[in-house]
């Protein structure tokens, strides 16, 4: 009825021949073959189990028209390499996309997917490793960040931190933002992250690899759209009125050949434009110094460009380039307001990023290929505040004023330069390389150059009834009260602190990284495999240039099936100092800028004035290295009947010298201005190597892709991590001991549990899902003032003895700012549960009247993002004694509904 229903409509548009496909009860099967390094490889013979036979072009692309519903088997050769034979299974109009690869047939690690169970001892399809092809990636979210957020959520197998995963494209090394979707050909998550390749270590959170689409062999591409209105969305769960909320998005992608059999292109451009809004929750004074809540909505809209073109030449038979170009351009504004952060708070910016990749591809022989890649990228980063306004912090209640970075301008350009070979030899494969990155940084830094002044709360003198001090009297005051104060000119109305930043705001540098590395993978036997590697790194600014990391794994099946696969692997990892880690060191060198603070300034409008200002500089200690770690891991697979198929992976970590800040001139009496070790009145933050991590990780997962109808990938993760340091800024409480710093990570969420599924309906309609679940980040609790002097505001409460003035009682025990009998852990607080679960119903129509290499398709498809609205808290008060004190005050996005139309042929 309703395809009866859409072909008058259709051609009312234009569209006169358009008529529902009578001719073929099914779809078609479409793909690309290539090697092991992603080279396509031509004239290869791809065959269903009925004997009708395709042979690959000379892009490596095939295609059968019309292919009957149902489960089929797929076998592909070509000359030196080793056959395969595939399960896919055709279902709709909408038809199968495949991705193959051939390995060399010297090294015969391809198994069966009609004959031996998914599970193989191939390193490449190591716990946590996992492909997603075109269908797979119709299951998650065609918006940029909703699809992103998804990949990171998968790439926690590996037994990582959701949303910590690097992203790269097209087999290039530098972390890179998402090109469009309709440009991917297929992703890759998690390769053997134990490989000498690969420089982070799995607890950092996995690798997303993507790989987009090459050209074609004839014209073909799609348009879209997709929009989402006000009434589709639910209202933000702090906000007490639904905001106009709603999105666009449309674009298209186009490929075809350029040069016929020597060259060819592909294209695809977005473009999304979303009306949303953040909420205000904040506690602030009116006139009359008495407390008022104030909840608004804060417009923030967002207009983003992202753009993919892809050219490659057919050089001659063995030698293959390809040139592309990926643009990713976002406009944002009034980022930084909301919950307790005003609108005034915000700021607009405009975030771009411009890459130019080139990868040439030449097969030697069929055991040697060698592959070059250089790429050039600009980033570029644009903000204009609000306000120049000084900044106003109150502990736990709001934050007025300008923003901190004020009109922040940060340029990079960064070179890439990779060259691997792979030789095959006997039961040998080998793999090595060379990866240079070169980061050249332009940077307009003027940072709290407007000043911030602080009220954080602390002593001050109690007050009668009319605002008089009494004498003799000193008690413990919040942040806000101490506002109040201020505002209405009493006693203890000082700010508890006040910063500015004068000097030059360029802060220009050049940082050089550079590895080596060379992979074996030994076939022993055929149900035992030994991988072995070394990888060399090196890096400037800072210098580090002894940084060895070798690696070893053993996978092995004990039946000859090989429904059964043990695993287990090792190795040395070694990470390279971020870059905004070198530009705060020279930003705050005493010579570019100079941080003054003063504590209790008499006077708001001149807070230097007669003061004793502490100036702050920040440095690198002696002799840093990257931070080296130790990853193990052992896993245990198995395949059951019907293709049901489970593992389980632990993960052992424990990395030592990791980056954290430390003042190693605080003063000795817990004085701001008190003696120090080294030079009177000035904090010297130095980046120190004295952090440590240890733990494990946890993943258990089952999966079932052979079902016609129904496939399903499950899994759960448990992080149990503790460490003195979550990143190069963390800083201990006390410079002089590390009680109560060894917590878990603020980037831990202790349970995860991630699905992704799908569902074939009656009438051809298609449901998918995608859910994750996950247990809520640690926050540290603090006092929202500095109580030891030492130019950080991250002190925390201690334990208060029963019927002390001042004591808070709170779900951690009796608490008190002041000094108690010991000191609360750090991380102690743990933010609520988070819930996504994203569902998309979708319904593909064929419109031509018969079957055709390139038939036309109308997708229609409706999708939510967190179908169950549930609230997703972000943000949790833990200042103690502050009005919102262990209450969430921001969240995600709730509910949010689209409708989308794709157009293909």
């Amino acid at each position: 009825m309703l395809c009866k229903t859409l072909v008058p409509i259709l051609s009312l548009i234009g569209i006169h021949s358009v008529a529902v496909a009578q001719q073929c009860i099914g779809g078609p099967i479409a793909g690309t073959v290539n090697d092991v390094t992603s080279a396509l490889i031509a004239h290869a013979s791809v065959s269903l189990e009925n004997g009708v036979s395709e042979e690959t072009n000379d892009r490596g692309s095939f295609r059968f028209a019309c292919v009957a519903n149902g489960q089929h088997v797929l076998r592909v050769s070509a000359s030196s390499f080793a056959a395969t034979a595939e399960k896919v299974t055709v279902w709709s109009s909408a038809g199968a996309t495949l991705n193959i690869t051939l390995r060399p047939e010297t090294v015969d690690t391809t198994v069966s997917a009609v004959d031996a169970p998914s599970t193989a001892v191939d390193s490449e399809e190591a716990a946590g490793a996992k492909t997603l092809n075109k269908q797979d990636l119709a299951q998650l979210a065609d918006d940029p960040d909703d699809f992103q957020r998804e990949l990171q959520t998968l790439a926690a197998a590996a037994g990582g931190t959701p949303g910590q995963a690097i992203i790269t494209v097209d087999g290039f090394q530098n972390a890179s933002r998402m090109p469009p979707k309709s440009s991917i050909a297929f992703v890759r998550l998690n390769p053997d992250l134990f490989s000498a390749e690969y420089e982070r270590p799995p607890y950092r959170g996995g690798r997303i690899e993507v790989y987009t689409k090459p050209g074609a062999d004839k014209i073909h591409g799609s348009l879209f759209a997709n929009t989402s209105d006000v009434w589709m969305n639910a209202r933000d769960p702090f906000a007490t009125s639904r905001a106009a909320i709603g999105k666009q998005r449309f674009g298209f992608d186009l490929s075809g050949p350029l040069v016929k059999k020597k060259a060819d292109f592909s294209l695809s451009l977005e473009h999304r434009a979303i009306n949303e809004f953040a909420t205000v929750d904040a506690v602030t004074l009116d006139t009359a110094g008495d407390q008022q809540t104030v909840i608004a909505n804060v417009p923030t809209p967002q207009h983003l460009w992202i753009g993919n073109a892809n050219v490659s030449w057919q050089l001659h038979a063995k030698n293959l380039l390809t040139m592309s170009y990926t643009a990713n351009y976002n406009s944002l504004e009034n980022l930084g307001a909301g919950g307790i952060s005003l609108e005034e708070n915000g700021y607009d910016s405009t975030q771009g990023e411009s890459t130019i990749r080139a990868t040439d591809i030449t097969t030697v022989s069929p055991r040697l290929v060698h592959e070059a890649r250089a790429s050039l990228s600009w980033k570029t980063q644009n903000d204009t505040p609000n306000s120049t306004a000084p900044q106003v912090e109150v502990a736990g209640a709001f934050t007025s004023g300008g923003a901190g970075a004020q009109g922040l301008h940060t340029r990079e350009l960064a070179t890439e330069i990779d060259d691997d070979v792979i030789y095959s030899h006997g039961k040998h494969m080998v793999k090595a390389g060379v990866q240079l990155l070169n980061l050249a940084e332009n940077q307009q830094l003027p940072q709290n150059f407007n000043g911030t002044y602080v009220f954080g709360g602390g002593l001050a003198p109690e007050l009668d009834s009319s605002g008089q001090s009494i004498s003799g009297t000193s008690i413990l005051i919040s942040g806000l009260e101490q506002y109040r104060r201020a505002q209405l000119g009493l006693a203890g109305g000082a700010p508890t602190v006040y910063s500015v930043t004068t000097g030059l705001p360029a802060v220009d540098f050049n940082l050089f990284r550079g590895a080596y590395f060379i992979e074996d993978q030994w076939k022993l036997r055929p149900r035992l495999q030994i991988a072995s590697g070394l990888r060399y790194a090196l890096q400037t600014a800072p210098g580090s240039y002894a940084n060895f990391a070798p690696r070893v794994g053993v996978s092995w099946s004990p039946d000859k099936k090989q429904t059964w696969v043990l695993r287990a692997r090792t190795g040395l990892f070694s990470t390279t100092t971020d870059s905004s880690v070198v530009s705060e060191t020279l930003r705050l060198n005493s010579r570019e800028q100079t941080q003054s603070t003063v504590y209790l300034p008499s006077s708001f409008a001149h807070p230097l004035q007669g003061a004793t200002a502490i100036t702050t500089t920040k440095s690198f200690a002696p002799s840093i290295s990257q931070t080296p770690s130790l990853q193990s891991h052992l896993g245990i697979e198995h395949e059951f009947a019907h293709h049901w198929h489970a593992q389980g992976n632990l993960y052992l970590a424990h990395a030592w010298d990791v980056m954290r800040t430390r003042n190693i001139n605080t003063p000795f009496n817990g004085s701001p201005t008190g003696p120090r070790p080294i030079t009177p009145d000035q904090d010297i933050l130095q980046f120190q190597q004295s952090g440590h991590l240890g733990g494990n990780v946890l993943f258990v997962g089952i999966d079932q892709h052979s079902y016609r109808r129904f496939q399903i990938f499950a899994g759960y993760v448990r992080m149990d991590l503790r460490s003195n340091a979550d990143d190069a800024t963390t800083a201990p409480q006390s410079a002089f001991t590390d009680v109560g710093e060894y917590a878990r990570p603020s980037w831990q969420q202790t349970h995860r549990i991630i699905a992704l599924g799908s569902l074939q309906l009656p009438e051809k309609l298609s449901l998918t899902g995608n859910a994750d679940a996950s247990s809520g980040s640690p926050y540290n609790v603090v006092t929202g003032f500095d109580n030891n002097g030492d130019g950080d505001f991250n002190d925390r409460p201690a334990y208060a003895i029963p019927g002390a003035p001042g004591a808070i009682a709170t779900r951690y025990g009796l608490l008190t700012n002041a000094r108690g009998g010991g000191v609360l852990s750090r991380n102690i607080g743990t933010m609520p549960w988070t819930v996504h679960l994203d569902m998309n119903l979708s319904r593909s129509f064929a419109l031509d009247r018969k079957s055709s290499d390139h038939p036309q398709t109308l997708l229609v498809n409706l999708r939510s993002a967190n179908l169950v609205n549930h609230t997703n808290v972000t943000a949790v008060g833990n200042t103690l004694g502050s009005p919102l004190f262990g209450i969430p005050y921001a969240a995600d996005d709730s509910r949010r509904v689209e409708l989308g139309l794709r157009y293909s042929f």
